[in-house]
């Protein structure tokens, strides 16, 4: 090897992985003892060799906010969330981000929150800036963009933002301020996304009426439309309802309109153009299993942008001894082959994140809705479309499916089946012997509040449409119970629905889920937990064998009720 092949064995791709990870620990060490500005600096060289280092995005956000350098943390923030999204699935830590980066938009929310429901000015509300707030603080777009937005204080400040920018665009004509057109758009992929839950006054319903009327018009006549009034539009429903959606896209859009575009007209189209490829592998006739059916296909559940990326794949033997390195469960004997049912798969971010989990793995993901599955199947990644297979079908019905599988995962499907332990039974018939299950079930007593609340709603009469939903959730959060704005389904038009407003909801307990595992020969493995909420348990009752103990655990959330506020999340394995 000559010089010059030494020198590019030297710099070439591992070379350079090294060095980018080399420097990542030397800036992390340095950010750990508080030297921020060789940190900054160590981590501005990462991101030289590697622009995509995500880590090294948010870590360099960390150091400029320490600095007090606002704009240039909340420029990396939003970075690493367009990076990985996942980096803040955790909505209330998102947005005491957002605050602390941007302390304007803190107060904002505060006095937004202290008129509500008087809509302030915007420049009452965020300064100078004004409605074009949104544009103006990167990160915050960034989120519109990404994930549903999960507080109440937050959902008021944009509300208003909303309400003052329809103001402006309506007057505007064909007047373009940038700033203001970012940030129209920014809410109308928000608002997309959690279907249209922020309230309206009936001022904003007439604006957007006429609104709507222009541009119907326009369309049928091939006449001029607004980039900001098709935007404003966005805001309050979704452009694919228009007559004539689909010639939105023969047209040319400003960057931000065009993305509006995508998202509420090219990717719908997509979705029924996907409808004939999903096999119809079961009946649907059980009466519940109809209404059920319909809602989804109304709303299909849950509503998201971007999937969990895991680590590494691993087997499954690999996942369960790494959650319950005590448990005792015989192994898989090939892992690294996995036939897996996801039963009740919804709009496929379950079954892609279990795609991502497992090696080896191969999946048949069942739902009842269509629209769901269509859903589901346009975000699959390219990667991940021939591990994962579509279909129609109902549980109850799942032996007409004629296949077995080495796990099945259905979490939070078999309470809204007309008989729930038929639905388990029924899958279980498909799980191979020495199979494992994955098990989500609404607990009686976590959801005492949302049973509360649902009385509520029959007693009020109030319907399961998008105006019967925003106006129950602002009926609620001025009630007794408000405390239902605790769980994260609250912020979406498809997930209050399926929280609050389901057509089918059978809660159970420990003993009966007890009972169900003996009479069918299934050996409980565990509960999934946090590390934290497993230490408290056996800080009570000790040893390891306590925590299969399903008697205990009853005991224990009798004392401790919102233990099982999502679901009891479990496995078995079948005998």
């Amino acid at each position: 090897m000559n010089r010059k092949q030494r020198r590019a064995a030297q710099t070439g791709p591992a070379a350079g992985e090294a060095e980018t990870s080399r420097l990542f620990v030397e800036a992390a060490r340095q950010q750990h003892q508080g030297r921020l500005n060789e940190a900054a600096r160590l981590y501005k060289q990462v991101l030289a060799l590697a622009p995509d280092h995500a880590e090294a995005c948010n870590n360099l956000g960390c150091v400029f906010l320490a600095q007090g350098k606002l704009k240039e943390a909340r420029a990396r923030f939003a970075q690493a969330l367009a990076l990985v999204p996942q980096l803040f699935d955790d909505f209330a830590s998102v947005c005491a981000l957002l605050v602390a980066v941007n302390p304007t938009l803190g107060e904002g929310m505060k006095r937004a929150a202290a008129t509500w429901p008087q809509r302030l000015p915007a420049r009452e509300l965020m300064g100078p800036s004004g409605a074009a707030a949104i544009a103006a603080d990167p990160l915050l777009a960034q989120v519109l963009e990404s994930t549903m937005v999960r507080d109440i204080g937050l959902e008021r400040l944009l509300t208003c933002l909303r309400r003052e920018l329809l103001g402006i665009a309506v007057a505007a004509g064909d007047r373009i301020d940038e700033a203001v057109l970012v940030s129209c758009c920014g809410l109308a992929r928000q608002c997309f996304i959690n279907e249209y839950v922020f309230a309206t006054t009936p001022e904003e319903t007439e604006q957007v009426a006429r609104l709507e009327q222009a541009l119907i018009a326009a369309l049928a006549q091939g006449g001029h439309i607004s980039p900001l009034g098709l935007a404003a539009l966005a805001m309050y429903a979704p452009l694919h309802a228009l007559p004539q959606a689909q010639a939105l896209l023969e047209r040319s859009w400003p960057r931000p309109v065009d993305g509006v575009v995508t998202q509420q007209v090219r990717e719908p189209g997509e979705e029924l153009q996907l409808r004939p490829s999903i096999a119809r592998l079961t009946a649907i006739e059980d009466d519940v299993s109809l209404l059920v059916r319909q809602q989804y296909e109304e709303h299909p559940y849950p509503r998201w942008v971007h999937a969990a990326v895991a680590p590494a794949p691993m087997t499954l033997n690999e996942h369960l001894r790494r959650q319950f390195p005590t448990a005792a469960f015989e192994p898989l004997a090939t892992s690294d082959d996995l036939e897996i049912l996801v039963a009740g798969c919804g709009t496929g971010r379950h079954p892609i994140e279990v795609a991502r989990q497992y090696r080896g793995a191969r999946i048949l993901a069942i739902d009842l809705s269509l629209a769901s599955l269509c859903y589901a199947k346009r975000k699959t990644p390219p990667a991940l479309a021939t591990q994962i297979e579509y279909g129609q079908a109902d549980i109850l019905k799942s032996a007409a499916i004629g296949r077995t599988f080495d796990l099945i995962e259905v979490s939070g499907v078999l309470h809204h089946l007309a008989e729930p332990l038929a639905g388990w039974r029924a899958l279980l018939a498909l799980l191979r012997r020495g199979g494992f299950m994955h098990v989500g079930l609404y607990s009686e007593l976590a959801r005492r509040e949302i049973a509360a609340a649902r009385a509520f709603i029959a007693e009020k009469g109030y319907r399961p449409t998008a105006d019967g939903i925003r106006e129950c959730r602002q009926e609620l959060l001025n009630s007794p119970l408000k405390g239902v704005a605790k769980a994260g389904d609250f912020f979406g038009t498809s997930e209050c629905r399926d929280l609050l407003f389901h057509v089918q909801e059978r809660r159970m307990t420990i003993p009966e889920i007890k009972s169900f595992l003996a009479d069918n020969g299934l050996r409980f493995i565990g509960f999934e937990f946090a590390p934290q909420m497993l230490q408290h348990y056996r800080s009570i009752f000790g040893g390891d064998g306590a925590m299969r103990d399903l008697d205990r655990w009853h005991a224990f959330e009798m004392e401790n009720p919102d233990t099982f506020a999502g679901m009891y999340q479990f496995w078995v394995q079948k005998s």
